[in-house]
């Protein structure tokens, strides 16, 4: 067999369904991956279920009479479901189906019954980095929108109490991530805009307009791009099938450049006229507010001292670092302690830990680092900071729009290369910074100010001019517009 069999994809599923249906005999030990796979696959609220079934009737009747499939006698719909597929009554189980996810909704704490609803009101709902923070394009958006487009509804996605609590001072209308009225607004807003995907579980209308802003420009390899996936219980055709079920939902994509965009089709496989190449909104902010007075604000709200130069370290996560599926370890390997005896006289460490590490650090012996993971906002970080460290992070894209010096510390390169993403080009070509691979050498170069001249070079200079060209503070306007063009053209043909 070629073809991969018992995955969660159209392709897997038709293969399985006609290798075993032709078979003259299904021995126990596959009845019961049999059994397995079609508990997965007929889950009423497997999103996908029926892209799976409806192309393949003719042999999954075959196979289901074939094998000893059935339920428990309690589940009465889920059985009659299977016996009309068993009598090629494709239509019937569809129907039953459908009842299925309809009580599995009404019973679920997180799924409202309201999400079937059909109607499209003036609501646009902005969610960022899944309710963790309000911040980034959906941010900016938001507010842009809002004077724009005062007859819309505008509520913003959030995932804790502390950001509810901030948006309500605010006056900004919020929502619970996966609360009813969560599923409810996504059934009946007529805008999407977020910067991370969406639960399958939510359903896209036609007439609903999805904008998916993104987070960063590609360095590392993504979705169809990758060759290599690390998540555990997951392969790479598994992946790749829920993403690209994703980004088919995707009315547009913002890009910041046009070298993003050429790396944005292939990853989500898009189409040209899907994709916004106006730059992104989010970088703003590091245009307007790269300003004295405002950097001494932000470093009053974290309380960073304003006699020391502050360096920002912001390390990538590791897709194959994780405690468990949906856990992720941190493993800092900067030493900190000699960053602390030979720098601390003169600079201040503040540490930015990826949104989905789940362990943060404790520095509390360290009087000169600062662990800011769970600051909201990293624009803010940036705008503090007088010299970026990364690794893989897309960050330094959005970072040299400060014009400041960026230092690499990739003492993994070569493992990451090659056994966890890949990158889109060969990583040492186009840095705006040189590579450190041990604490000594990086710590060196910070003592003896190396850095100083790193913006004023020529690789930085070409650096910028071919990925930040859109970075002219004015991303919010031109994404603005064409939003409210879409929807003023659409609602003519209405």
């Amino acid at each position: 067999m070629k073809e991969k069999l018992f995955l969660m994809t159209e392709k897997s599923f038709k293969s399985t369904v006609n290798f075993y249906s032709n078979q003259q005999q299904i021995d126990s030990i596959a009845n019961e991956k049999l059994v397995w796979y079609f508990n997965k696959v007929f889950n009423p609220q497997y999103p996908f279920k029926f892209d799976f079934v409806l192309k393949n009737t003719n042999n999954l009747s075959i196979l289901l009479n074939k094998i000893d499939y059935k339920s428990a006698n309690k589940s009465i719909f889920k059985n009659l479901e299977i016996k009309a597929m068993k009598r090629h009554h494709y239509k019937c189980s569809y129907i039953i189906s459908n009842f299925r996810k309809f009580l599995s909704t009404a019973r679920s704490n997180h799924y409202s019954v309201k999400q079937f609803i059909k109607t499209i009101d003036n609501t646009i709902i902005y969610e960022s980095f899944n309710g963790k923070s309000f911040t980034d394009s959906p941010r900016m958006l938001y507010f842009y929108l809002i004077e724009k487009l005062p007859e819309y509804n505008h509520v913003v996605v959030t995932d804790n109490e502390r950001l509810t609590k901030k948006l309500a001072e605010l006056n900004i209308e919020s929502v619970k991530k996966n609360s009813n009225k969560y599923f409810e607004l996504y059934a009946g807003s007529r805008v999407w805009i977020a910067n991370t995907r969406l639960s399958p579980q939510i359903q896209k209308k036609a007439n609903q307009l999805y904008i998916q802003t993104w987070h960063g420009t590609p360095l590392k390899k993504l979705a169809n791009d990758q060759t290599v996936i690390s998540i555990p219980d997951v392969t790479l055709e598994e992946y790749n099938y829920g993403f690209n079920k994703e980004t088919s939902r995707w009315d547009y994509l913002l890009s910041p450049s046009e070298i993003a965009t050429q790396r944005f089709k292939s990853a989500f496989n898009l189409k040209n006229e899907q994709i916004l190449t106006l730059g992104y909104p989010r970088n703003d902010e590091l245009i307007k507010f790269n300003n004295k007075e405002h950097i001494h604000q932000l470093k009053h709200k974290y309380n960073i001292p304003t006699d020391k130069k502050v360096i920002l370290y912001a390390p990538t996560w590791r897709d194959n670092d994780r405690a468990d599926i949906g856990h992720y370890n941190f493993k800092l390997k900067l030493d900190l302690d000699s960053f602390n005896n030979q720098l601390g006289n003169e600079y201040i460490l503040v540490i930015r830990a990826h949104y989905l590490v789940s362990e943060y650090l404790n520095l509390d012996i360290y009087e000169n680092i600062y662990d800011l993971s769970k600051a909201n906002d990293v624009n803010e970080l940036f705008l503090m900071s007088d010299i970026l460290i990364t690794d893989y992070s897309s960050v330094y894209f959005d970072y040299a729009n400060l014009q400041r010096p960026i230092l690499f510390f990739a003492y993994d390169k070569e493992e990451y290369a090659n056994d966890i993403r890949g990158f889109y080009v060969p990583y040492e070509k186009e840095l705006p910074g040189p590579i450190f691979k041990t604490n000594n050498d990086l710590i060196s170069y910070i003592k003896n100010k190396s850095y100083e001249g790193i913006p004023h070079s020529d690789k930085y200079k070409l650096f910028t001019q071919k990925y930040n060209y859109l970075d002219d503070g004015k991303a919010t306007s031109r994404v603005g517009e064409n939003i409210i063009n879409t929807l003023i053209k659409e609602k003519e043909f209405q």
